[in-house]
């Protein structure tokens, strides 16, 4: 199992969707793993299992107060890669940050 820490600096309460690539392959479809975040809170997700370890990508949901409107941002990974690769975002640093809710804001850290 793989692990990493999520922080929700935004001021909204979000709904998190783990894409878990399925072993190396980029090309299958991911795996799924759902996970809420309160506004300002962090909380250590595990997801996986010993041969699916690597994200694929993130699903930020959240209720936009001002349209009234349950928004969502997707980014998936469509290659692997070095810096500055999606990829290398999630899966070479273990400790990932929602900076907002504009779109898909996150940065990562060790």
């Amino acid at each position: 199992m793989a692990g990493k820490k999520f922080n929700n600096k935004s001021k909204n309460y979000i709904n998190v969707t783990l894409l878990i690539r399925q072993g190396t392959n980029i090309q299958k479809p991911s795996l799924e793993q759902k996970f809420s975040l309160d506004a300002g809170e962090s909380k250590f997700v595990e997801y996986g299992n010993a041969t699916n370890i690597f994200l694929n990508g993130l699903v930020l949901e959240y209720k936009d107060k001002s349209s009234q409107s349950l928004t969502n941002a997707r980014e998936e990974v469509i290659a692997t890669g070095v810096a500055p690769t999606f990829d290398w975002v999630l899966n070479t640093h273990s400790v990932i940050t929602i900076n907002s809710t504009n779109g898909l804001d996150i940065s990562a850290s060790n």
